[in-house]
């Protein structure tokens, strides 16, 4: 596994002063693209301190294999409030409330969606099998079939022994 990139060395061992994207991702609201957005588009996001790689024995909420980024906390939520102040985000709970049932009903349409795809997987699987032993059988007897046409134009080719005579 990779290991942790720093790329602000002076706050290794400081971990109290730092804010992890995962932090930031539960108390705003916001999701990872979000974020991901932001140090492509607002010149004023902090730069992040570290990228530490998960591991099983950490890995709460995304699985181990996946990083997440660290900033200084005192440089981050400045930015963090502006964000929110800016597009008003999750600050009033009927706002939150609309957002979880436009999200919980996404989520149902895609469960959905994914047990019909698993069905139609499933599906298409059984048919491919089906097709594969298909083919299988009609290779096999093509193969005696042509031993059968090979060897009976070469006896229509060659002549026979009374025909000699």
């Amino acid at each position: 596994m990779p290991s942790d990139e720093w790329y602000r060395p002076e706050y290794k061992g400081r971990k109290d002063e730092l804010i992890s994207s995962q932090e930031i991702l539960d108390r705003t609201g916001y999701t990872r693209g979000a974020m991901s957005k932001w140090r492509s588009r607002h010149e004023d996001m902090p730069d992040a301190v570290c990228k530490k790689w998960r591991t099983p024995e950490n890995s709460t909420g995304r699985g181990h294999g996946a990083f997440d980024f660290y900033w200084v906390r005192s440089e981050m939520e400045p930015f963090l409030e502006k964000r929110l102040e800016m597009a008003q985000v999750h600050r009033k709970p009927e706002e939150r409330n609309e957002r979880y049932h436009i999200v919980s009903a996404r989520l149902r349409e895609n469960d959905k969606r994914v047990e019909w795809i698993v069905e139609k997987e499933t599906n298409l699987k059984t048919e491919l099998t089906k097709l594969r032993e298909e083919r299988e059988q009609i290779q096999h007897r093509s193969v005696d079939d042509r031993r059968f046409v090979t060897a009976y134009e070469r006896e229509q080719e060659s002549p026979t022994i009374n025909e000699e005579v």
